[in-house]
Formats: structure tokens, C-alpha cells, sequence
């Protein structure tokens, strides 16, 4: 499997300040579950240059949670949530 992000315009007149590069995440084999071949797409977009929180606005909580993206107080949260007991 390979995951390619590159720009979509011609960049020749461009400064190298400007530039965007293009991005490759390979995998020798093609036999990947969806948790893994996400955890990949979040690698290409991490090298592309988007910010984790970035990423992890456009994921389920528990999927940016898995893939590493949420932070301290999210985990936090989430696990509260897991183990939050209906006595209340």
C-alpha cells in the first residue's frame, strides 16, 4: 500500500518558502485493517505539515484517541467516560 499527498498546481514559480512537498508513507503489503491504514494516512498528514488537533477535529474522538492525536485532558475525558457508572 502507498499513500501519496502532493500539491495539485505547478509549483516551479514558486519560493522554496512556499513550496509543498510531496509525502509518501509505504507499507510493503497490502493486508492492513482500517485501524492501521488510518494510522498511515495520519503519518502522511503529520509529514504534510498538519497539526495533530487538526487532524483529530476531522476524526472520531476515540479513533484520534487510538492514533495518539487527543491530548492529556482528552484522554482524560474519554476514559471518565468509559468508566463513568450510572449511579449518578
Amino acid at each position: 500500500m502507498k499513500i501519496t499527498i502532493e500539491p495539485t498546481e505547478d509549483q516551479s514559480g514558486n519560493s522554496a518558502d512556499t513550496m509543498h512537498s510531496t509525502v509518501s508513507v509505504s507499507i510493503a503489503n497490502d493486508d492492513l485493517d482500517i485501524g492501521d491504514t488510518m494510522a498511515q494516512v495520519v503519518k502522511a498528514l503529520q509529514a504534510w505539515g498538519f497539526h495533530n488537533e487538526s487532524i483529530a477535529g476531522y476524526l472520531d474522538k476515540e479513533l484520534a484517541w487510538q492514533l495518539g492525536l487527543g491530548g492529556r485532558d482528552d484522554q482524560a475525558t474519554m476514559l471518565e467516560g468509559i468508566y463513568k457508572t450510572n449511579d449518578e
